[in-house]
């Protein structure tokens, strides 16, 4: 969660709060259903939070949306790569994807959810997967802050997960370039950027088979700003809300600067 002003250090002209959550929308976008891990979440007790704590207007989007415009908007990438599809690894499998300059939310707010191909009574590339993998190896693994830390020792029961995690995500690249036809394929969320960096290796290291007969998979990168991307992301929200809901791509738009033009006479 970001909060983002219009000018800085003046309160009385802010412009909104954002904020990443782990979950997803109900119809229409107006009830959260978080992830299973954070129940607090649930039966809209984050919205009724939120409204108690910030006195400003606020955004929420799942967590792979708002690292999908973090990454776009600060990634670092130049030109901006554009689709570009985010596969987010937290506690489950999600996404998010910018299109033509603005993050793509579908009807209700929850496009671009690579998890669905992996089912949840079966090995996933998830967080809460590989946390079963190190404990069932004997090592205490409750949050993604003890993957900062793990010992030497933990070293082959990760190289199991990901080449298995690798191998999995593999056909999320190939269903997203068959879907989106992206510029670029971001993969990123909650792990430590050495995982990070491992599962992109894995990926790499095999042959994907393109959507289609002479058409090839989308090139995968890690994440440039971490498990930063969805904190960054968040602060992105409100401007994108307020200022750059016509936000386009191409120089040759005729919107400037992601804005609509005035209103001519």
């Amino acid at each position: 969660m970001k909060i983002a002003y219009a000018t800085p250090h003046l309160k009385d002209r802010l412009l909104g709060v954002g904020c990443s959550v782990p979950g997803n929308f109900g119809t229409m976008s107006n009830i959260l259903k978080a992830h299973s891990f954070f129940p607090a979440f649930a039966d809209g007790e984050a919205d009724q939070a939120f409204k108690a704590t910030f006195e400003a207007p606020y955004d929420i989007e799942n967590d792979g949306t708002a690292a999908a415009l973090g990454e776009y908007v600060f990634g670092g990438c130049i030109p901006q790569p554009d689709p570009m599809f985010f596969i987010h690894i937290g506690h489950g499998v999600g996404g998010g994807a910018v299109i033509d300059g603005r993050p793509y939310r579908g009807v209700n707010g929850n496009a671009c959810l690579p998890g669905v191909l992996y089912p949840y009574d079966q090995p996933r590339p998830s967080g809460q997967d590989l946390f079963a993998t190190l404990n069932g190896a004997g090592f205490a693994i409750h949050d993604f802050i003890d993957l900062e830390r793990l010992p030497d020792s933990a070293e082959a029961a990760l190289e199991i997960w990901v080449e298995r995690a690798g191998k999995h995500l593999s056909e999320t690249v190939r269903v997203a370039t068959a879907m989106f036809d992206p510029a670029l394929i971001v993969l990123g969320g909650r792990l430590p950027e050495l995982v990070t960096d491992r599962l992109v290796r894995a990926i790499s290291s095999q042959p994907i088979l393109g959507p289609s007969r002479g058409l090839e998979a989308a090139a995968v990168e890690a994440s440039r700003l971490g498990p930063r991307a969805g904190a960054i992301g968040a602060a992105c929200i409100p401007f994108f809300a307020s200022l750059f809901s016509a936000a386009v791509a191409d120089d040759g738009s005729p919107y400037l600067n992601g804005r609509k033009p005035k209103s001519r006479p």
